[in-house]
């Protein structure tokens, strides 16, 4: 009985971005090489793309998810700029798989490609008011490519033909919250709502990055009916093996 109380307690931590409680959803890139360790580690935490700034104010270090709503903490000021660099769009994809590193190889410039990376939303930010809006995107839509770093990234959007404007909303940014992570201060922009995204589950792919990217950062909810099937499925076992040594003996 203990080791099944465990183990719902595990599988409901694990599920808390489903169901609402504020959770880290940082897909780490596990990335790893020689050279300078600041990039090379392999979560987000003190890491950049390889060859990027290892300044510390270009760092982003989480996602996080709490009941609709995607918020990203970094080193970076997400609303102002370095060297006239600032920040991208968030992309979205609410159909799984997306692709990463594929796109411009252009260097020169930030360079406008169509939208190859399987993302079909976007939050199109204004960094300066503090607001957004969520379009729905296809394939045909054009997206900015990094300038420099972290190679054939989507930064930020620039329109479709065949765009969907769902909604708009606003934002907030802070330096309140000990996450933990390493450096200096830390800025949280939050409120990120898509719930307004038509028959959203809570189960999406996030991607962000800066106009060069220079560090990117991504997140990821499963599906629900994945996390309660695998639940589901483990305390199954759980209980047979629990049957099992007692039929023995018979």
């Amino acid at each position: 009985m203990k080791k099944r109380l465990c183990f719902l307690f595990v599988f409901l931590l694990c599920s808390l971005p489903v169901f609402g409680l504020t959770s880290e959803i940082t897909i780490f890139d596990n990335q790893t090489g020689s050279g300078n360790t600041y990039w090379s580690n392999p979560n987000e935490d003190q890491e950049v793309e390889p060859g990027a700034s290892t300044t510390p104010g270009w760092d982003l270090e989480g996602m996080f998810y709490d009941n609709g709503k995607l918020s990203i903490v970094g080193e970076w000021n997400f609303t102002s700029t370095i060297n006239g660099i600032g920040s991208g769009d968030i992309f979205i994809s609410t159909r799984g798989g997306v692709s990463y590193g594929k796109g411009t190889t252009d260097n020169s410039e930030n360079t406008t490609i169509a939208n190859s990376f399987g993302y079909n939303y976007v939050f199109d930010v204004d960094w300066t008011l503090g607001t957004y809006t969520l379009w729905q995107i296809d394939e045909t839509t054009l997206v900015t490519g990094a300038w420099y770093f972290g190679d054939g990234n989507p930064v930020s959007y620039a329109g479709g033909d065949n765009d969907i404007r769902v909604g708009t909303g606003e934002f907030s940014i802070s330096t309140e919250g000990d996450f933990g992570y390493e450096g200096g201060t830390h800025y949280t922009v939050s409120g990120f709502d898509l719930t307004a995204i038509d028959g959203f589950d809570h189960s999406f792919i996030a991607h962000f990055t800066q106009e060069c990217g220079n560090d990117v950062i991504m997140g990821q909810v499963p599906e629900t009916a994945t996390l309660f099937l695998l639940g589901m499925g483990l305390l199954g076992i759980s209980i047979i093996g629990r049957k099992l040594p007692l039929e023995t003996k018979k």
